[in-house]
């Protein structure tokens, strides 16, 4: 998404936004809310603006600046930007690790090993509760890492804590695990200079398509006739959204009529996996219970190393089909996200400009009556 406006209000009303907290934590006039209240919020899946008055007055542009979803680099739509150094397939040989993983326990026992070898003091990991509500938590504590394992697929606010600890913690000292987005919101806050960016020692990486707001996952559970309560893993895999139960079902919903709701940030993203990373972890071309592991820099491959030497991490190099594979969904990402963003480019940019957003408004509304064409595009 590209824009004159100052700040992100306009953006975040357009749906262009994937909630990963950086302007939470950049705000000068601390207008966007932590939320900590947002687990009773009815929108749990944005900032929390305490005063859009002081947005509409703010030229700071702070925010703008560093929002991901914003003036996304052009280099990022090409398949050429993500390279790396090494590929794996990987696991974990920690078993309390691979009792709640998502899949091989890769990026969480990455962070084991950056805390157990000095290489970070603190990790910032997601945290959910019963009913699936996220939110970001700094911990040194390796039963909080446990605990925050396993992918969510919700939006939540990583990078808004970036400014409490900025002040209280040593210059990078702390590991992130992240998606994307996240880590190019990190990148554009270490382009500015931010010392947000600065306590920063590891970036961990996570494959992503997409994410989806808590609401939509709500109301395919109600589909399935169960709750939050009852799910203890959510999955992608072969073309549908995955559901383990407590009671120990298995329960599937296709992925393309999930996919009909999708955000425009998310259609607009260009990234499987994040060239501002160290290290990238996901399941795409792993076979079961192993990830695939793609390591970005030196010192990701430093970090690699010391799991293996420190016995704490499995991995075997990847075949030519998974990379070919791991390709294949790279090349499908960008040319979607190209796709998406010059309809965006066309479409949207001129509401964003003219017609001023009213928060609460229908924006479906407003496309439709523009441009006749819907905000929510058929599944890709």
């Amino acid at each position: 998404m590209s824009t004159k406006a100052s700040n992100v209000l306009s953006n975040i009303d357009l749906g262009f936004c994937s909630f990963c907290g950086a302007c939470i934590a950049i705000c000068p006039t601390h207008v966007g809310s932590k939320n900590l209240d947002y687990i009773s919020e009815k929108y749990a899946d944005r900032p929390v603006v305490k005063d859009s008055t002081k947005c509409e007055k703010c030229r700071h542009t702070l925010c703008m600046q560093i929002c991901p979803q914003i003036n996304i680099p052009k280099n990022l739509f090409s398949v050429d930007s993500y390279s790396y150094i090494e590929a794996y397939y990987s696991k974990s040989r920690l078993p309390k690790v691979l009792s709640r993983a998502q899949d091989g326990g890769t990026a969480t026992t990455l962070l084991i090993t950056a805390l157990r070898a000095g290489l970070a003091d603190y990790a910032i990991v997601i945290k959910r509760d019963d009913e699936w509500h996220s939110k970001p938590m700094v911990t040194r504590n390796e039963d909080d890492i446990l605990e925050a394992s396993g992918s969510k697929y919700i939006f939540s606010p990583l990078l808004s804590v970036l400014d409490e600890i900025t002040d209280r913690i040593d210059f990078g000292r702390v590991a992130i695990v992240g998606i994307p987005c996240q880590l190019r919101a990190l990148e554009n806050i270490a382009m500015l200079r931010f010392k947000h960016n600065d306590v920063v020692a590891v970036k961990i990486g996570l494959f992503c398509m997409h994410g989806f707001s808590r609401d939509r996952i709500e109301s395919i559970l109600k589909e399935l006739n169960i709750s939050f309560r009852d799910v203890v893993k959510i999955n992608i895999k072969k073309g549908k959204l995955w559901f383990a139960t407590k009671d120990g079902k298995l329960l599937d919903y296709p992925l393309k009529k999930a996919e009909k709701v999708l955000r425009p940030a998310c259609r607009q993203c260009p990234e499987l996996f994040s060239p501002y990373a160290d290290i990238n972890v996901g399941s795409i071309a792993a076979e079961e219970n192993w990830n695939t592991l793609l390591v970005m820099t030196p010192k990701g491959k430093e970090l690699v190393e010391k799991a293996i030497s420190m016995g704490l991490l499995e991995t075997r190099p990847m075949d030519i089909n998974g990379i070919e594979t791991v390709n294949k969904y790279v090349h499908r990402k960008t040319g979607e996200a190209l796709k998406n963003r010059e309809l965006y480019t066309k479409e949207f940019h001129n509401i964003l400009i003219i017609t001023p957003t009213k928060r609460g408004k229908s924006l479906n509304d407003i496309l439709e009556h523009k441009t006749g064409k819907s905000l929510y595009l058929s599944p890709l």
